[in-house]
Formats: C-alpha cells, sequence, structure tokens
C-alpha cells in the first residue's frame, strides 16, 4: 500500500530532533541508509563493475522510494529525507565500509533513551529492507529490458516481499531471496543480528 509522504512540517520537526543528537551521531544515523546498501553491494565482488554499477544505481533509487513512500515513521522518514538532501556527498560516504555494523551500534546506542522506541526500531526494520532490496534488485531483472524501467516496474513488488519475509509471511517470490550471493546473505545476516532484529537469509 502506497504511503502517503510525510508533510514538511512533520518532517521540519523530526529534524530539529535529529540536531538535538550530539553532531558525530547525526552525521552517522544520516549516512547510515547509503553505507548500509553500499556494505552489501561491497560484500560481493564476484559481479564486477558493472554488477558493482547497478548495484549503486540501486541503492539510490530504494533510498528514493523509502523518502517517498515506504518510511514508518516520522523521524526515520527525516533521517532518509537528510540522506536524500545529501546525495551530492554520497561519494565520499564511502569509505572504511567494513565499519558499518560497528557504526550501527554506536548509533542506536545514543539514540535509546532519546528517541522513541517505535522510531527506532522502525529505523532498523527500514535499514534491514535497503540492505536485502540492495542485494536482490540488480539480480533479478531480465537484462534485456533498460535497467530504469526494470527498476520502476519491480521496485515496489521487491520491497513488499521483504516486508513479508521480515514478517515471517510467505509470498509468491519469496524464493527469488536465493538469488542472493552467499557473501551478501552472510552481510545481511550479520547485519540483522546488529541491529538485534531476528531474521535470516538461508
Amino acid at each position: 500500500m502506497k504511503r502517503a509522504f510525510l508533510s514538511p512540517v512533520l518532517c521540519y520537526n523530526y529534524a530539529m530532533s535529529l540536531t538535538e543528537l550530539p553532531a558525530d551521531i547525526h552525521e552517522l544515523i544520516v549516512k547510515l541508509p547509503y553505507r548500509v546498501g553500499l556494505y552489501i553491494s561491497m560484500s560481493d565482488q564476484t559481479g564486477g563493475g558493472d554488477s558493482d554499477d547497478a548495484e549503486r544505481r540501486a541503492l539510490e533509487n530504494v533510498v528514493i522510494f523509502y523518502v517517498e513512500d515506504f518510511c514508518k515513521s516520522e523521524f526515520a522518514q527525516s533521517v532518509m529525507l537528510e540522506t536524500l538532501q545529501r546525495k551530492a556527498e554520497w561519494d565520499s560516504w564511502g569509505s572504511d565500509i567494513a565499519n558499518v555494523t560497528e557504526e550501527c551500534k554506536k548509533v542506536f546506542d545514543a539514540l535509546t533513551g532519546q528517541v522513541d522506541l517505535r522510531d527506532i526500531v522502525a529505523l532498523k526494520n527500514n535499514l534491514l529492507e535497503i540492505a536485502i532490496a540492495v542485494a536482490m534488485a540488480y539480480r533479478e531483472f531480465d537484462a534485456s529490458d533498460p535497467w530504469v524501467n526494470r527498476f520502476k516496474v519491480y521496485l515496489g513488488i521487491l520491497i513488499e516481499r521483504i516486508k513479508l519475509s521480515l514478517k515471517g509471511e510467505s509470498s509468491n517470490s519469496v524464493d527469488q531471496l536465493l538469488n542472493i550471493s552467499r557473501a551478501e546473505k552472510a552481510a545481511i545476516n550479520l547485519l540483522a543480528e546488529t541491529l538485534g532484529i531476528q531474521h535470516k537469509v538461508g
């Protein structure tokens, strides 16, 4: 189901709460949606440059898609919105990508007691869904179609499948999770464990 875009007033109010966090935590939390996706993409080096480029384009579109349709809370959306607004900086956010799980621990330890638990859970789920979406997005599309057309058609379906899987529910295409590489599965499972989410990609 399509979710209404949050009003600028709501996003502004939650952006103010972001600025009240320590500067280093604010910076980390805004980078995480991009860095988590990049962490998954870079976990598997077998696809070569074409695969890397496609997965990075997938990551960009996943972030945009979540800002517009799929955020579960105003706080999570404010994080995603600032991530997107700072797209010009993304190329500089790719260093030390192996530190992503430690960054997740640092961020969510700092948010505990400062942000509503519902918002923390929503943001954790968003990050894990982004990770899975980036791993799946490039692998399952028909390579004969223009990439942009493929992504627009399938992204909504893809994320709905991921949501069902995270809830322990089945869908007709959950078996597509098998298309994720072994290295990406390991990275996703480590991320889920770090986030405290009981989910395992087998």
